[in-house]
């Protein structure tokens, strides 16, 4: 049996309990033992209700670790591989898949929204009681069960906290750069927002070619951040009129060609939409309370000839982009390790959960390999906000 950080009821505690149970690997899964996982905006909208989910649920989904064992017959990464945990594992059959959008796998869907293996079972339980496991990973505990498409081995060289990282936040502000943005060169990026997704676009966006990258943060501590992470400029951002003034001053005029709401509110979808060129694209990445409504001016949509894009885990196919991914930390384009500004056992998710609430940090990672390591934080300042 292990522990596990749970929140029973929404809007409830996190509790670090005893007594989990975890079924062994059926055909198709893996049994991975978690190394490091970290604190994601979405574990804190499921334990405080922001996001309906099933309860009781084991937080935690953003994750790397090691492969214990296979299932019968089963095909993927050996034992004692190094693994990033991908949430919506491709299932290369469904209708998406084929039209090359692992992204939006049918199949594996429902895994991410009711907390399931894709068989429907969770796999794992508390005194014979389900539990439920958060976007269908559940990684604040010691093992887990996860099917082998959702599986991608960590190269030697990329540490197992950057792997963790890269398999939601960083993963989807870089690719809501590189697969949904898709800046041209020369372009001006408007990043809303300098958290771990923001600062992730920010990284991306940099090294795509566009000619200057903008963030807007209230933080002086993130603006700061956003500019030795490759930002050509740092405003506090504020209403349409202020950004504009703020964006002539950072580049000699306010075009901006994209622009990404990288928080999740309706108020800055309708200012990146306001602030982009006739014909530029606005990425709506984060995630909004599940009864916001975006308002846009009617007149506007056909004639500004703007596009509004949706950006669901940065339209990654894990399979296809981590590697990406990897290599782009390798050559120095996505410093992920600047973002880490704390470390904490498992005992300490419910503060870990608790710091993301009060914008305390950027990213946490929560130690659970068998050193409990504590190497340095890359020079990073552990109160960012």
């Amino acid at each position: 049996m292990a522990a596990g950080a749970v929140v029973s009821a929404p809007g409830g505690p996190v509790e670090v309990v005893d007594g989990i149970e975890v079924e062994p690997p059926r055909a198709g899964e893996a049994l991975v033992a978690i190394e490091a996982a970290g604190v994601c905006g979405s574990d804190l909208a499921v334990a405080s209700g922001k996001m309906r989910y099933p309860m009781p649920v084991i937080l935690g989904h953003e994750a790397a670790g090691r492969v214990l064992a296979l299932g019968p017959g089963t095909d993927g990464p050996p034992p004692d591989a190094r693994v990033v945990l991908w949430m919506r594992p491709p299932c290369r059959a469904c209708r998406m898949c084929l039209r090359d959008k692992a992204e939006l796998c049918e199949r594996s869907g429902a895994m991410s929204a009711k907390g399931v293996l894709a068989d429907g079972r969770t796999g794992v339980t508390k005194g014979g009681a389900p539990l439920f496991r958060a976007f269908g990973v559940g990684a604040f505990t010691g093992q887990v069960v996860m099917p082998v498409a959702g599986l991608v081995e960590v190269p030697d060289d990329v540490p197992t906290e950057v792997a963790a990282l890269l398999s939601c936040g960083v993963a989807t502000g870089a690719g809501a750069v590189l697969n949904v943005a898709r800046p041209e060169p020369g372009d001006v990026v408007l990043v809303l927002g300098g958290g771990g997704v923001g600062l992730a676009a920010v990284m991306a966006a940099a090294s795509s070619g566009a000619a200057a990258v903008v963030v807007a943060d209230p933080s002086p501590g993130r603006r700061e951040l956003a500019l030795e992470l490759g930002a050509t400029a740092a405003i506090p951002g504020g209403d349409r009129q202020a950004v504009k003034a703020q964006l002539r001053d950072a580049l000699g005029d306010g075009v901006v060609d994209v622009a990404l709401d990288c928080v999740g509110r309706p108020d800055l979808v309708e200012l990146a939409y306001r602030t982009v060129r006739q014909g530029g694209a606005v990425v709506a990445v984060g995630l909004h309370d599940g009864d916001a409504t975006v308002t846009l001016p009617g007149w506007m949509l056909p004639l500004s000839h703007k596009r509004i894009l949706g950006c669901f885990m940065g339209g990654v196919d894990p399979q296809r982009d981590l590697p990406l991914l990897f290599d782009l930390y390798r050559r120095g384009g996505l410093p992920v390790g600047r973002m880490i500004t704390a470390r904490r056992p498992l005992a300490e998710v419910p503060e870990a959960v608790a710091d993301l609430a009060a914008a305390r940090g950027l990213r946490t990672i929560i130690d659970l390999s068998p050193e409990q390591g504590q190497g340095p934080l890359e020079g990073r300042r552990p109160d960012v906000r």
